[in-house]
């Protein structure tokens, strides 16, 4: 039970630090004398450093010991978080932050095999409790931040808690032994690459989904005439409220479903959330209902994926690596694509790409499903 805490306060700490950036931005375009279209750069950094830690981290969980690995990563997150809250110019932010997506990236591909080695075939609801923690961190930063700005003048007490908190989950993870790898996984993801590319985009398109949501819903909630500014942020806070419910609500409805038939229940759930919204773009009341509808099914698709890879057995440190580069990359191309064309459109393309990405997550779900009846057949 020591070992589930410890990586589901990682988890939280993985959230404090990624929700602390947008909250952060006018106070890093302060300290480094940069404008906030230079420091639109930092999210990017972030994403590229998260997807090499997935992956690097993934590769070196293989041959080396998970726990050590992830405490390794979780006291340079600590060090992240000291140095981009004192980067006084832009070069020295976007390296910084470099190294702290590189480090997240890393401790969350630990904490994520770590779960699934430790509890085995009973790992849905304690994968759903992961990512449910990070959703609770993701939640209190922004609260944390204002907190300490408002306290002190800036945000650095608020980043000094967070290492602070990081250094001691760090050491905490280091003293713990670690749970007993599977050693069939690699070998099963081979014999089963469609699965795996299947689960593979499943991330991808999903991740893709929440992100492009969170990021673009205030901005289209404005340009569409549909909210006040005060309103257009509730928007936000709607959506991951409802995410946060769901993740919750997830952990009772993997445990008596199982991860694929909760993937069969929510994915077209999130597809129906935003298919109202692409019928219905010029309508206040579909945007606050894809919101509802798209965090609260969205929620559980991840954990349950990781779940699933578990079960199929292609779930090693390199393809729980893979798997997180998968989100990272989802996380990054929707919000950018979504931003290439949205003044040209006049905002359009924000529900047309949001509901495509939820359609081709079906599509990744009906992947996996032929796959498995074809496993099936082959064995009997």
């Amino acid at each position: 039970m020591l070992q589930t805490l410890a990586y589901y306060l990682a988890f939280l700490i993985i959230g404090l630090a990624s929700a602390s950036f947008g909250p952060g931005l006018p106070e890093f375009a302060r300290n480094t004398g940069a404008g906030l279209a230079a420091l639109s750069s930092l999210f990017l950094f972030h994403r590229v450093g998260y997807i090499a830690g997935s992956l690097g981290g993934g590769r070196l969980l293989d041959r080396t010991r998970g726990n050590r690995l992830t405490g390794l990563g979780l006291g340079l997150i600590a060090l992240g978080l000291v140095s981009v809250s004192r980067a006084a110019s832009l070069p020295v932010l976007l390296a910084s932050i470099l190294v702290l997506g590189l480090a997240q990236g890393t401790a969350e591909t630990g904490a994520n095999t770590g779960v699934v080695r430790l509890h085995g075939d009973r790992a849905g609801p304690y994968m759903n409790g992961l990512h449910l923690s990070f959703g609770v961190g993701a939640l209190l930063s922004p609260l944390i931040v204002s907190a300490s700005r408002a306290g002190t003048g800036s945000f650095r007490a608020a980043y000094a808690g967070f290492a602070a908190l990081a250094a001691l989950a760090g050491l905490w993870i280091l003293r713990l032994p670690d749970p007993p790898a599977r050693s069939r996984s690699a070998g099963e993801a081979g014999r089963n690459p469609l699965s795996f590319w299947m689960i593979a985009g499943l991330f991808f398109f999903t991740v893709a989904g929440e992100a492009g949501f969170a990021n673009w819903a205030f901005s289209y909630a404005r340009k569409a005439g549909l909210a006040s500014e005060t309103v257009a942020g509730l928007l936000t806070s709607v959506y991951w409220t409802s995410l946060t419910l769901g993740r919750l609500i997830g952990i009772s409805l993997v445990r008596k479903l199982g991860p694929l038939r909760l993937l069969t229940l929510i994915i077209p759930g999130a597809l129906a959330g935003s298919a109202v919204f692409l019928a219905f773009p010029d309508a206040a009341w579909a945007v606050w209902t894809a919101a509802a509808l798209l965090g609260f099914f969205q929620a559980s698709a991840v954990p349950a994926s990781f779940t699933l890879a578990g079960d199929l057995g292609i779930l090693s440190g390199s393809t729980a690596g893979l798997f997180g580069a998968a989100c990272s990359l989802g996380g990054m191309t929707l919000p950018w694509l979504i931003g290439r064309f949205f003044d040209a459109t006049g905002g359009a393309v924000f529900p047309v790409l949001i509901a495509a990405s939820q359609a081709a997550a079906l599509a990744c779900l009906a992947g996996i499903r032929m796959a498995r009846r074809k496993a099936g057949a082959g064995r009997g």
